[in-house]
């Protein structure tokens, strides 16, 4: 019985590999499909918004949304919109944290906006609330230094005139000063109350200088 299972064992491994060669014959013989001209053009337009894409991000950070507009400026369709995006966004290239945590800095720096300001700018951007919020608290400073460094660096060009001593608090030449630095600051997002509070004791502190 020994040699009879033994000579059937070579027999058994003959007959699979006669199988297997054959389903290997049948699908080498198979007639493929011809290329899909709807899909090689589709694939054409992925790859190239993913590229206007890229050529965007190399400028600077964008949000999701930004970049999803950008295309739909262009007039791309729905679907290649949603591939594009979906590639930028498994290569790591979409992270609205980064871009928000970006602008934050770079628009505090520059300019000395108000987080009022910054938050209505991201929200425009098509940023989440939540994701705002982080932003904003992980570059977290003091406000009001920020809004007297502004009036401090304005006032230097209005010195001269704040320490003429024919100029007095509340006359004519303070009240256009104090205009201008409250307009200033209100394009800058800060608060009514605190623009008011540090105009009012950066200008006696010039005026008495």
């Amino acid at each position: 019985m020994h040699d009879v299972a033994s000579r059937a064992e070579p027999r058994a491994a003959d007959g699979v590999r006669t199988q297997l060669a054959q389903r290997i014959a049948r699908i080498e013989q198979a007639p493929t499909a011809p290329p899909d001209p709807a899909a090689i053009e589709r694939e054409k337009q992925i790859v190239a918004q993913c590229r206007y894409l890229m050529r965007l991000l190399a400028m600077r950070r964008r949000s999701e949304h930004e970049m999803r507009e950008r295309l739909v400026a262009r007039e791309v369709s729905a679907d290649v919109v949603h591939e594009a995006m979906a590639r930028i966004r498994r290569a790591g290239l979409v992270d609205d944290a980064a871009f928000a945590a970006e602008w934050v800095q770079q628009r505090r720096a520059a300019r000395g906006l108000a987080d009022d300001r910054l938050r209505r700018e991201l929200l425009r951007r098509g940023v989440a609330a939540p994701v705002i919020d982080a932003a904003l608290l992980d570059a977290a400073d003091d406000e009001e230094t920020r809004c007297r460094q502004l009036v401090r660096d304005r006032l230097r060009r209005d010195r001269a005139r704040l320490t003429d001593p024919a100029v007095r608090e509340g006359d004519s030449t303070w009240r256009a000063i104090a205009r201008r630095l409250d307009a200033f600051l209100a394009r800058r997002g800060y608060d009514g109350a605190l623009a008011v509070h540090v105009i009012s004791t950066e200008m006696r502190a010039v005026s008495t200088s």
